[in-house]
């Protein structure tokens, strides 16, 4: 089972941003994406999450073709993602952050949240107990009901995370999360990580801090000017040749 992409081209005006890139991610594995600013690495995220469709190619759920799958629809498939810059009611409390999550795959009606006496409010005292959890999974907060604009950036990230597999996803996607925490944090992400693949999670990670990446992946891809330049384990594509010149700004030169 995975979820992956396959000769995906989309252009922006002139700008080439992937040129038939193909990637997947298998249940429980966890795949590095690396490359430099601007390589299509969000762009490659947009495309397996709806955001952005591809002009050639498709995106595939376990055999299904998704291509032409809204956003919405994706995530109850079960695609969750983190962005590179956390999106949260920083006026919200932390514990109503990480219930967010759980949200697009309720299959409660709105009429049967309505009604006295249905099952609402147990299914609501369930998942604010498995949200209060994930918080103290990630050490988020003394005081889960506090402000989430009280957390520092580094928590926030965490807290981006934690709403994520809220969702209970099949497959997560990671969009920078190490960017700007600390060792401790980033110590609980990478615990975070490791267990959601141990559950059966298919992760795709993409980081600058290539380190992280390579001590965390099973398996990595390197994105250069829209197109995969090298696959495989993580110590063969950190020494390949062309991601090292990428990562100097040195120009690739042909054979």
């Amino acid at each position: 089972m995975s979820l992956s992409a396959s000769g995906v081209s989309i252009r922006f005006g002139g700008l080439v941003a992937l040129n038939k890139v193909a990637v997947s991610v298998s249940s429980g594995e966890i795949v590095g994406l690396v490359g430099p600013n601007g390589a299509g690495k969000t762009t490659l995220f947009n495309c397996l999450t709806g955001v952005a469709q591809p002009q050639e190619g498709k995106v595939q759920l376990e055999g299904q073709d998704i291509s032409h799958l809204r956003l919405e629809h994706r995530v109850r498939l079960g695609i969750g993602r983190t962005f590179q810059t956390p999106r949260l009611d920083l006026a919200g409390s932390v514990a109503d952050a990480v219930m967010l999550g759980f949200y697009p795959r309720l299959r409660q009606s709105i009429l049967s949240a309505c009604l006295p006496f249905s099952g609402a409010r147990r299914t609501e005292d369930e998942l604010s107990a498995r949200a209060r959890a994930l918080i103290a999974e990630f050490r988020l907060a003394t005081d889960p009901d506090a402000p989430a604009g009280e957390l520092s950036l580094g928590h926030l990230r965490l807290l981006e995370v934690a709403r994520a597999l809220a969702s209970e996803p099949r497959y997560l996607l990671l969009d920078e999360p190490a960017a700007g925490i600390d060792d401790v944090d980033r110590d609980l992400l990478a615990q975070a990580i490791r267990n959601a693949a141990a559950r059966g999670l298919g992760v795709l990670l993409v980081e600058h801090n290539v380190g992280f990446v390579a001590e965390m992946s099973h398996r990595m891809v390197a994105l250069v000017g829209g197109e995969v330049v090298a696959e495989g384990k993580p110590a063969d594509v950190v020494g390949d040749p062309q991601v090292v010149a990428a990562y100097l700004g040195v120009q690739r030169v042909a054979a």
